[in-house]
Protein backbone atom coordinates (compact mmCIF):
# COMPACT_ATOMS: atom_id res chain seq x y z
CA UNK A 1 0.00 0.00 0.00
CA UNK A 2 1.33 3.40 -0.97
CA UNK A 3 1.35 6.21 1.59
CA UNK A 4 -0.45 9.42 0.66
CA UNK A 5 1.67 12.53 0.57
CA UNK A 6 0.74 15.55 2.62
CA UNK A 7 -1.08 18.32 0.73
CA UNK A 8 1.18 21.11 -0.49
CA UNK A 9 0.74 24.34 1.45
CA UNK A 10 -0.28 26.94 -1.14
CA UNK A 11 1.56 29.72 0.72
CA UNK A 12 4.88 27.88 0.27
CA UNK A 13 4.55 27.62 -3.51
CA UNK A 14 6.49 30.17 -5.52
CA UNK A 15 4.07 32.82 -6.73
CA UNK A 16 4.61 33.82 -10.35
CA UNK A 17 4.25 37.49 -11.19
CA UNK A 18 3.16 38.55 -14.66
CA UNK A 19 5.45 41.16 -16.10
CA UNK A 20 7.64 42.34 -18.92
CA UNK A 21 11.25 43.39 -19.29
CA UNK A 22 11.90 46.97 -20.40
CA UNK A 23 15.15 48.70 -21.29
CA UNK A 24 16.50 51.18 -18.75
CA UNK A 25 20.08 52.49 -19.18
CA UNK A 26 20.83 49.66 -21.67
CA UNK A 27 19.91 47.04 -19.05
CA UNK A 28 16.90 44.79 -18.64
CA UNK A 29 14.49 45.79 -15.88
CA UNK A 30 11.50 43.62 -14.90
CA UNK A 31 8.19 45.43 -14.40
CA UNK A 32 5.12 43.70 -12.97
CA UNK A 33 2.05 44.36 -15.14
CA UNK A 34 -1.66 43.66 -15.18
CA UNK A 35 -3.07 42.04 -18.30
CA UNK A 36 -6.38 42.09 -20.09
CA UNK A 37 -7.46 40.38 -23.30
CA UNK A 38 -5.07 37.73 -24.60
CA UNK A 39 -4.84 35.74 -27.80
CA UNK A 40 -2.49 33.14 -29.19
CA UNK A 41 0.39 35.57 -29.71
CA UNK A 42 -0.72 38.86 -28.11
CA UNK A 43 -1.55 40.01 -24.59
CA UNK A 44 -3.09 43.35 -23.66
CA UNK A 45 -1.20 45.21 -20.90
CA UNK A 46 -3.68 47.27 -18.87
CA UNK A 47 -1.41 48.58 -16.08
CA UNK A 48 2.29 48.80 -15.29
CA UNK A 49 3.82 50.40 -18.37
CA UNK A 50 4.43 53.99 -19.35
CA UNK A 51 3.98 55.16 -22.93
CA UNK A 52 7.73 55.69 -23.37
CA UNK A 53 8.76 52.20 -22.11
CA UNK A 54 10.58 50.04 -24.66
CA UNK A 55 9.57 46.41 -24.08
CA UNK A 56 12.10 43.65 -24.72
CA UNK A 57 10.72 40.99 -27.05
CA UNK A 58 12.06 37.61 -28.06
CA UNK A 59 11.44 33.91 -27.82
CA UNK A 60 9.85 32.49 -24.68
CA UNK A 61 12.99 30.42 -24.02
CA UNK A 62 15.23 33.51 -24.02
CA UNK A 63 12.88 35.73 -22.02
CA UNK A 64 12.42 33.09 -19.27
CA UNK A 65 16.20 33.06 -18.68
CA UNK A 66 16.70 36.84 -18.82
CA UNK A 67 17.74 38.34 -15.47
CA UNK A 68 17.17 41.91 -14.24
CA UNK A 69 20.30 44.01 -14.75
CA UNK A 70 21.46 42.07 -17.82
CA UNK A 71 23.02 44.33 -20.46
CA UNK A 72 20.99 44.35 -23.66
CA UNK A 73 21.66 45.48 -27.22
CA UNK A 74 18.82 47.27 -28.99
CA UNK A 75 18.04 45.84 -32.44
CA UNK A 76 14.94 47.40 -33.97
CA UNK A 77 15.56 46.04 -37.47
CA UNK A 78 12.68 44.25 -39.13
CA UNK A 79 12.83 40.46 -38.89
CA UNK A 80 14.15 38.78 -42.03
CA UNK A 81 11.49 37.05 -44.10
CA UNK A 82 12.15 33.52 -45.28
CA UNK A 83 12.55 33.27 -49.01
CA UNK A 84 9.58 31.64 -50.68
CA UNK A 85 10.31 28.41 -52.57
CA UNK A 86 8.64 28.04 -55.96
Amino acid sequence: MKAASAPVDATKQKEEVQGVFVIRNNKAEFLPVETGISGTTDIEITKGLQESDEVITGSYKVLRTLKPGTSVKIDNSAPKKEEESN
